[in-house]
């Protein structure tokens, strides 16, 4: 240890500044071991401290655990608050009777607080001051580097804090974004890649790739060629691989964590892989692994959230919901008006007698129909609903409810004919054929009922299914059990509508003329028109 004016040190004071580094060595090692706090170990320091000095009052200015600036204090300060005295230039300054002297507390030229005794009398003169000041340097040595671990365990905990925060933003690639730049901006991490698997449809890899911190590439509108050969040649496998070719894409020394779900048969979320030309330190590491952990839970998060959101809405919608930070908002019950369609296999209970061997083929069947009727609905904008039985619904308008009334209704009907001519396609396939033959059908229909309508629509019950409510949905399972073989019936308001269109496939169709029908338990009959054909 070197001290202030150390070629003036008599004998005997090297004994007590031998004596004293001891001393705080051993009570300060006492506390580590009693995993004791910043308040705890002071309060064990500072009296053994005043006694072995001599002096009358001790104070440390530091940041505590929360990283916020405190000050301790110890002994007679003539009732003043010694925080702003610290504050000053280092070294000795008369304060009344008594001499304070200061001196700054720091690592490898990095400060960690400030540290004062206060002595009664007058120490200002040279020999007086040098004794004072190898005083407080052979203290501050030691708590120096308590402080310095502190602060750096400190430190960590609140960038852990403030990355996980900003992991919760309800936009995933928003917070993504901000994690890594917060990252960056307290440790150096040149290169950054994340890649991740996509809930709804897993053969599709996405990534993030960020350069000191800033995104310089993504899957989305800013692709990297070298990303997308990598992907191309080794696709999943880059998730996996322990000599992965990930390592060949960021410059230096690469180190990589594989996103797990916490199940040992789960495939893996996804992977990080950092780079920097001299490594990482062990603190930078450490950082990583946290994040690595949190980013997991992340992501099993967002891809529940994917998942429940893909029972209803096509990808892209998906996709504009979770890039709005409120889009729970758009999902929340509300009253609209919106196109309504159902639609139902003609003669399915038919079929399902005397068409097939077993349960488990016609789930096979209503399976490949019904997937391809809710593409159908998506394909124009539309929302799964539910399907009832063998009966698809489809709801137009939501959840951004930014088309026209016009709009939803030519939506709705633009995907009633499609439903229709995909499953006279499929009763055109041989095996379909060859079943409604057995049970004596003139081929494969489909029965559908359009309406335009107000409902209540919205996530409902426990499962926060997104369904709608209201009589327009009952007139629409109405119209849809009154239409016949391979027939679209369509309400007169949802007609009325289409007058005025301009799309040129809408124009293209014929109505038959209005029906009025009485239906059981409804005050006023259905008013309806058929929907015959497409003009040649």
């Amino acid at each position: 240890m070197t001290h202030p004016l150390a070629t003036d040190l008599s004998l005997e004071e090297y004994k007590t500044l031998r004596a004293l580094h001891r001393a705080v060595d051993d009570l300060l090692e006492e506390s580590l071991r009693a995993r004791e706090n910043l308040t705890q170990t002071f309060r064990r320091c500072f009296p053994p401290i005043l006694a072995l000095t001599g002096a009358r009052a001790v104070a440390l200015t530091t940041r505590d655990e929360d990283l916020r600036t405190r000050t301790w204090q110890e002994g007679d300060w003539g009732g003043d608050f010694p925080g702003p005295l610290l504050d000053g230039a280092p070294g000795p300054q008369r304060i009344g009777d008594a001499t304070l002297v200061t001196q700054p507390l720091d690592v490898a030229g990095d400060p960690v607080g400030s540290f004062g005794l206060l002595f009664s009398g007058d120490h200002t003169s040279p020999e007086a001051s040098a004794r004072a000041l190898r005083l407080l340097d052979t203290i501050a040595e030691q708590l120096d580097t308590v402080l310095c671990l502190v602060h750096t365990a400190s430190e960590k905990h609140q960038l852990i804090i403030q990355c996980n925060a900003h992991l919760a933003n309800p936009v995933f690639e928003v917070g993504m974004d901000q994690a890594v730049l917060t990252l960056a901006q307290r440790v150096r991490v040149p290169s950054f890649l994340l890649l991740y698997r996509d809930a709804v449809r897993p053969q599709v890899l996405h990534y993030r790739l960020y350069r000191n911190g800033h995104l310089e590439f993504e899957s989305g509108e800013q692709p990297s060629q070298d990303v997308e050969r990598a992907l191309r040649q080794h696709g999943h496998r880059l998730l996996s691989e322990e000599v992965s070719a990930l390592r060949q894409l960021l410059p230096g020394r690469t180190t990589e964590a594989v996103l797990i779900s916490g199940s040992a048969s789960s495939e893996p979320l996804g992977k990080i892989a950092v780079a920097c030309d001299e490594g990482f330190s062990a603190y930078t590491m450490d950082l990583l692994r946290v994040l690595a952990s949190t980013l997991s839970q992340r992501l099993l998060d967002y891809n529940r959230e994917r998942i429940h959101l893909s029972q209803f809405f096509p990808t892209s919608i998906i996709d504009a919901l979770l890039q709005d930070p409120n889009y729970a908002q758009h999902l929340r019950a509300q009253d609209q008006e919106v196109g309504i369609l159902f639609a139902d296999i003609n003669g399915f209970t038919r079929i399902c007698e005397h068409g097939f061997d077993s349960p488990r083929n016609i789930g096979r069947f209503v399976d490949e129909w019904s997937a391809r009727a809710v593409d159908c609905i998506w394909e124009h904008g539309g929302v799964f609903d539910k399907m009832v039985g063998d009966c698809v619904i489809g709801l137009f308008g939501p959840p951004f409810f930014k088309s026209s009334r016009r709009e939803r209704a030519e939506a709705a009907v633009r995907a009633a004919c499609d439903i229709q001519s995909l499953t006279a396609r499929l009763g055109a396939r041989e095996e379909v054929a060859a079943l409604c033959e057995r049970v004596k059908l003139p081929g494969l229909g489909v029965a559908v009922g359009v309406n335009l309508a107000h409902v209540n629509c919205g996530l409902f019950g426990p499962n926060r299914q997104y369904t709608a409510f209201s009589s327009g949905m009952n007139q629409a399972a109405r119209l849809q059990s009154l239409a016949g073989f391979r027939e679209t019936l369509v309400m007169a308001s949802a007609r009325d509508v289409l007058v005025d269109s301009t799309e040129p496939f809408i124009q293209g169709l014929r109505f038959g003329a209005l029906t009025e029908t009485p239906v059981k338990n409804v005050a006023q009959p259905l008013r309806h028109h058929r929907l015959d054909s497409l003009t040649p």
